[in-house]
């Protein structure tokens, strides 16, 4: 059996349900960024070639006006951001708005399945971060998930005050009192960073994140570290920015945090990579390739990890199917289910993942083995050959 760290999906349980129901889905997947001239004229517009395109694809009037009116809200998050609306049978079944530049293109559409790459492109697993920022005089953290815009929910965020008095330390010319003082006030960091520690450690119990920015004052942060559990040390990463400086440090923390998580991401995908290639060299039939192999796979509900190059698949066609095995090749392969439709490969395999709780991992189709669009890491190995 293949041994793969099974990242919880990122999809809420209400979404994976709907899924489930058969139904005429709309979507939308659209650049929502404020910082272009005239922003209001271009969302109007982005707004009035979302409706056009809905409509041309033979999409309800309603269920147009519904992901125009998600679109009218400002995303209320920093620029490039992007929105992602999905309606089925004329009801909202989820309007996100999703930090990051677009992922590929935008899409627009309707039909028997939706286009959910998009946003399994944003959240390719669940992944919990904090970033945290210290001072002499206390600091502050707050937990993020991949993919997901801040809430500004106050569980998300906590701020520890420390003591205030004697923060400095003597300046040169104190005399005797110099050490004295030195000490004191050394003793009063080393506190307020052991109180800070504490509050880290419990949200790391409750969160598990992946990782830990760590940013602020130079003292703070040396000083916070060596309060910090060796497991929970092993997550920090350190950038050396006082974010209450200046705008420029506020932008350095977010490059370091989009580089750190794009780190975490693309081990994930060199791991699986590697695994791939490692089980296709054995031959210990714990992995497959090509569309139709993983197809077979998911329909069985073995594939555990699915590698997909979404661009190599072309306008390659799948069924969709109504109950599992979710996802055909063709009809006789609908296993007593009802045939949806025939659509996108690509949108096909994205819900038969989605609802085979397997995960997805985006790659590109030359790391694959054989060059492949499409691999997975199996549940449980295939059985040998059988002689003809």
């Amino acid at each position: 059996m293949v041994q793969t760290t099974r990242e919880t999906s990122a999809l809420q349980p209400e979404v994976v349900q709907a899924l489930q129901t058969p139904g005429t889905w709309a979507w939308a997947y659209v650049d929502a960024s404020g910082n272009r001239e005239d922003p209001r004229r271009i969302a109007a517009l982005q707004r009035r070639t979302v409706s056009d395109a809905l409509a041309g694809q033979g999409c309800s009037e309603r269920a147009a006006q519904i992901i125009e009116e998600e679109l009218v809200e400002q995303p209320g998050v920093p620029a490039p951001v992007a929105r992602y609306v999905l309606v089925r049978d004329d009801e909202l079944v989820l309007s996100e708005v999703l930090p990051g530049h677009l992922h590929g293109q935008e899409s627009i559409g309707t039909g028997a399945v939706p286009d959910l790459l998009p946003l399994l492109a944003h959240r390719p697993f669940d992944l919990p971060f904090t970033v945290v920022t210290v001072g002499r005089e206390g600091g502050g953290f707050r937990s993020y998930r991949l993919g997901h815009a801040p809430t500004g929910a106050a569980e998300d965020e906590q701020r520890v005050q420390g003591r205030t008095d004697t923060l400095h330390k003597a300046k040169s010319g104190a005399g005797w009192k110099q050490p004295h003082w030195h000490q004191h006030a050394e003793e009063i960091w080393r506190q307020t960073a052991g109180e800070v520690a504490a509050a880290i450690e419990e949200t790391v119990r409750a969160t598990s994140p992946r990782l830990i920015v760590l940013a602020g004052d130079v003292r703070a942060r040396e000083l916070l570290r060596g309060e910090l559990s060796t497991s929970t040390r092993a997550l920090v990463t350190e950038v050396a920015v006082d974010t209450r400086a200046d705008d420029a440090s506020e932008k350095a923390l977010v490059q370091h945090v989009d580089l750190a998580l794009a780190r975490i991401l693309a081990s994930r995908r060199h791991d699986v990579q590697d695994l791939l290639r490692t089980h296709e060299g054995r031959g210990d039939n714990e992995s497959v390739s090509g569309l139709g192999s993983v197809v077979s796979a998911l329909q069985q509900a073995q594939a555990a990890v699915v590698a997909l190059d979404a661009g190599a698949l072309g306008d390659r066609t799948l069924y969709a199917l109504d109950a599992a095995p979710w996802v055909a090749t063709a009809p006789e392969q609908a296993a007593g289910a009802t045939v949806l439709g025939q659509v996108p490969a690509v949108c096909a395999l994205v819900r038969a993942i989605v609802l085979t709780d397997a995960e997805l991992v985006l790659v590109n189709a030359a790391s694959l083995p054989s060059g492949a669009p499409a691999s997975a890491l199996l549940r449980w190995p295939v059985g040998p050959a059988v002689p003809a």
